[in-house]
């Protein structure tokens, strides 16, 4: 096996030095598990850009170039028609009160 010397920042050296004492397990090992976990992640085609014909989801680029309105629609397709009833029906108009707990201004 060949070394490949790189560095941590100190943040990182500290978070796994903490996960090595809890978990029992070496750095090299933790590292080891996290490079399997972004291969298992990673799928073919996908590496470098590439981009794999079974991929149906948009590139974060292509959903920022969608209307605002759809993505509202989009962030809200899965929440329950219940949950959906029970949002305010002012909360445009008293955004503040709901938001930071001001009173309700008149309407």
């Amino acid at each position: 096996m060949e070394l490949t010397p790189f560095e941590f920042t100190p943040e990182q050296k500290a978070f796994l030095e903490s996960l090595s004492r809890r978990t029992g397990e070496s750095v090299s090992a933790l590292i080891a598990k996290a490079l399997e976990g972004l291969q298992e992640h990673e799928r073919p085609g996908r590496m470098h850009g590439n981009s794999n014909s079974d991929d149906k989801k948009e590139s974060p680029q292509k959903e920022a170039q969608k209307p605002i309105w759809e993505q509202f629609a989009d962030a809200f397709k899965d929440v329950p028609e219940e949950e959906l009833n029970c949002l305010p029906v002012d909360g445009a108009a008293q955004h503040d009160h709901y938001i930071y707990g001001t009173p309700k201004r008149p309407t």
